[in-house]
């Protein structure tokens, strides 16, 4: 659950999360052996997520999420999306 940008003077952190380990609907893609494993550990990783939303939340931090394939398709994305 540790962010990989804090922004302390703007109470604001930041997560890239990348689309296999967070279960991106659009482009994870389940490994095709022990699938029962993988599906369970994205599973927990994306309960994790939430936990960790509420967590910072709680403590009066905004989060921005960010998915892997919003940096690969669109870098100029990532500009508009820090100015919020």
């Amino acid at each position: 659950g540790k962010p990989d940008l804090i922004l302390k003077k703007y109470q604001t952190v930041i997560f890239l999360d990348s689309c296999f380990w967070h279960g991106c609907k659009k482009h994870c893609r389940m490994p095709s052996s022990n699938k029962k494993y993988w599906i369970s550990k994205i599973k927990r990783n994306e309960e994790r997520d939430k936990e960790v939303n509420k967590h910072y939340k709680k403590s009066g931090w905004k989060i921005i999420r960010i998915w892997e394939h919003n940096i690969k398709n669109n870098p100029k994305k990532i500009k508009l999306i820090l100015k919020q």
